[in-house]
């Protein structure tokens, strides 16, 4: 139990859940100050860093009218993906209420 107290995480600013519940320092008998409000503001600064990575490495794309996807095929047409996605396997699909509107003459 001692040794989850005075584990130091870097979501809480290296600091450990001790030391925020008890305002003192588990290792020494000193007091110590936190300010959650600005340990808050950091995490989002540190997640808003985060997302925005993630968002810069996503391929851009805008859909077309007609324009062919790749779909997944699932084993068994089961849910779940029970192989490495083999790439014979993905092909270009469109959906089949769009394959019959475009099959019917008149």
């Amino acid at each position: 139990m001692h040794a989850c107290r005075c584990a130091s995480s870097g979501a809480i600013g290296n600091l450990s859940p001790g030391t925020l519940a008890f305002h003192r320092d588990m290792l020494l008998d000193i007091p110590m100050q936190t300010d959650i409000a600005a340990l808050a503001h950091n995490r989002q600064g540190v997640i808003d860093r985060k997302l925005l990575q993630e968002n810069a490495k996503r391929i851009r794309h805008d859909y077309a009218i007609d324009e062919k996807v790749l779909k997944r095929a699932h084993l068994n047409m089961s849910d779940k993906l029970h192989e490495r996605i083999n790439i014979r396997r993905i092909k270009p699909y469109r959906a089949p209420s769009e394959i019959s509107s475009h099959c019917v003459e008149g």
